[in-house]
């Protein structure tokens, strides 16, 4: 042990680590101090409803996106940070609430990524809450979905561009049988929405399996400039 901290002591010395976000000096391995660590805390909240996306489904947030969520996913998505997205799906875990929203009936389905940027990034964080979420609630996982075309980030896309950006995107993956997910709850799950888009061109794959019905669940969501915010709790 003596060795051991020792050793981290020397690293912090040469090679100081810091807060990904705030950029302040941290501890050997930290990357979230602890004042960005309790922001973080009390922006992300309960399941709400949002009002403003392209989806004729329910699609709930756990945050407004913010300028501070705003560069914890940009940090997660291009730097990229594993051990901050872990620390992003830890602080969503520890809402009671979210694990009353995701009911074990629900199947939890991530929002897929294409196979090139998923061997760029290392990752999908889509996935990574996927897996973490149910784990945590006793949800069934399934990476039922399947990106067929690498196409721009929606992010980098003016409104318009977004419509058909993702068109014929997305498939069903080889492997599963649909009698497995008729009647069932599927839930669709991705670090952040903004028009709905993405979450809309999977769920019509989805529809397929004749479900009971598919809804969505984000880490945070963009409201658009018009006022418009959560419509209240999640009612199921």
């Amino acid at each position: 042990m003596f060795i051991k901290d020792l050793v981290k002591t020397v690293v912090s010395v040469f090679l100081p680590f810091r807060c990904h976000v705030c950029k302040n000096t941290t501890q050997f391995g930290v990357v979230l101090c602890e004042s960005c660590l309790q922001k973080l805390q009390a922006i992300i909240g309960p399941p709400q409803i949002t009002s403003d996306t392209r989806c004729d489904f329910a699609v709930y947030t756990l945050s407004s996106y913010s300028t501070f969520v705003s560069d914890i996913v940009k940090i997660i998505k291009y730097r990229p940070s594993e051990k901050l997205l872990r620390i992003l799906a830890g602080v969503c875990k520890k809402n009671s609430q979210l694990e009353s929203f995701l009911k074990k009936d629900a199947v939890l389905i991530p929002v897929p990524m294409h196979s090139d940027r998923l061997q760029k990034r290392g990752f999908n964080q889509a996935d990574l809450l996927a897996e973490e979420f149910s784990r945590h609630c006793g949800s069934h996982y399934s990476p039922l979905l399947q990106r067929l075309r690498h196409t721009r980030p929606q992010a980098d896309c003016n409104e318009e561009e977004r419509l058909t950006n993702l068109d014929n995107a997305f498939s069903l993956a080889p492997g599963f049988s649909p009698d497995a997910f008729r009647g069932k709850r599927l839930v669709l799950i991705d670090d952040v929405a903004t028009t709905g888009t993405t979450l809309r061109k999977c769920a019509d794959r989805l529809l397929s399996l004749r479900p009971a019905e598919v809804c969505a669940i984000v880490v945070s969501h963009s409201y658009k400039k018009t006022g418009l915010s959560c419509r209240g709790d999640y009612g199921q």
